[in-house]
């Protein structure tokens, strides 16, 4: 869960981005860093879950004051090496998160 919370400003570092049309979107840190530096484990999962609730209640509220045409603005993903329109983005937000969830309910079986 602090995971996805860790990941929250770079998704919103990436839509400014496509929203300021700039050319090549932020590049994700890979090693997880600051997931592993946080020591999520040691955390109430309450906090864990208010803050990411926090966090991406604010991402939803700036994506739904995009307009029709800032949905298909785009930027070069830079590990995918392909253009990512801000409607990409979500998707790929949503994907990413679902992995997790699915994730976070097979281990809490």
């Amino acid at each position: 869960m602090g995971h996805l919370w860790d990941l929250e400003p770079l998704w919103m570092t990436r839509v400014e981005e496509i929203a300021a049309g700039k050319a090549i979107l932020q590049a994700a840190d890979l090693q997880n860093r600051r997931t592993h530096d946080a020591n999520h484990n040691a955390r109430p999962v309450a906090e864990l879950l208010n803050g990411f609730e926090v966090a991406r209640a604010a991402l939803v509220s700036r994506l739904e004051a995009v307009g029709d045409a800032g949905w298909l603005r785009s930027a070069k993903h830079p590990r995918l090496d392909m253009q990512m329109r801000l409607l990409d983005l979500a998707y790929f937000v949503a994907e990413h998160d679902d992995h997790h969830l699915a994730t976070i309910t097979e281990l809490r079986r």
